[in-house]
């Protein structure tokens, strides 16, 4: 069995290259096989963590997704030793193009004919972008209704909740919830400390783990990075991806 994530979310800064991370470091720290990609052709934040050892692959191609380029990624994995785990970074800018290609190519049947486990990892953001986060959300539960989706609050901004209803308690949470496989969450924390400490890490692209063994970073934020990892990894144990 191979293990694809697709990290997805039309809306730019909702935190997606930071769950790529996320997801991409688990790994690491269980020696499992790993494959980072990244495709966003705007932002390529995933690839600049040179400790992941990511592969930037351009898709875009006058404003069209590179279908020649993505298929080799997805032959890519269909061709992979078993027991590898892709994450794949998708930027803002292709997210409608690429759901086209993947629901028009039955993508997401193939892969499982092949026998691999896909998940779709997507965004719903606090603050004043959780409107444009929820619109893309509700495409992916109508474009793969079968697919097992999994939504990453991130509350870094503001908390999940819309007219003063969490993420649980809106219609699109209830009228899906058989299709949601978890709902990790980037905690909202008191103070400013943490999210500044989490900014720092990202401004100089270090994992958590590079960032935790690096003095430069401060005793105490190195306590705070430890315990925002902690936190992370805990849940994502928990999905046992």
């Amino acid at each position: 069995m191979k293990y694809v994530n697709f990290v997805m979310q039309g809306k730019g800064g909702a935190g997606k290259s930071f769950i790529s991370l996320c997801l991409a470091e688990f790994y690491r720290t269980k020696d499992r096989n790993l494959v980072a990609i990244d495709t966003d052709p705007v932002n390529p934040t995933f690839s600049s963590y040179k400790a992941l050892n990511c592969t930037l692959i351009q898709m875009m191609e006058n404003a069209e997704i590179d279908h020649r380029s993505f298929d080799k990624i997805i032959e890519g994995i269909i061709s992979a030793p078993d027991e590898t785990h892709f994450v794949i970074d998708t930027g803002a800018t292709t997210f409608l193009p690429l759901v086209k290609y993947l629901a028009e190519n039955d993508v997401l049947i193939l892969l499982d004919e092949h026998e691999c486990e896909v998940a779709i990892h997507t965004v719903v953001s606090g603050g004043g972008a959780i409107d444009a986060t929820l619109s893309c959300i509700e495409k992916l539960f109508e474009v793969f209704p079968e697919q097992k989706i999994i939504i990453w609050k991130n509350e870094y901004s503001g908390r999940a909740e819309k007219n003063g209803k969490p993420f649980e308690e809106l219609k699109l949470f209830k009228d899906n919830q058989a299709r949601i496989y978890a709902v990790p969450t980037l905690e909202q924390r008191t103070g400013s400390s943490f999210n500044h400490d989490i900014q720092t890490m990202i401004e100089r692209r270090k994992t958590f783990s590079e960032a935790i063994l690096d003095e430069n970073f401060g005793l105490m934020s190195r306590q705070r990075l430890k315990k925002i990892w902690s936190d992370i990894s805990a849940q994502l144990e928990a999905m046992a991806l």
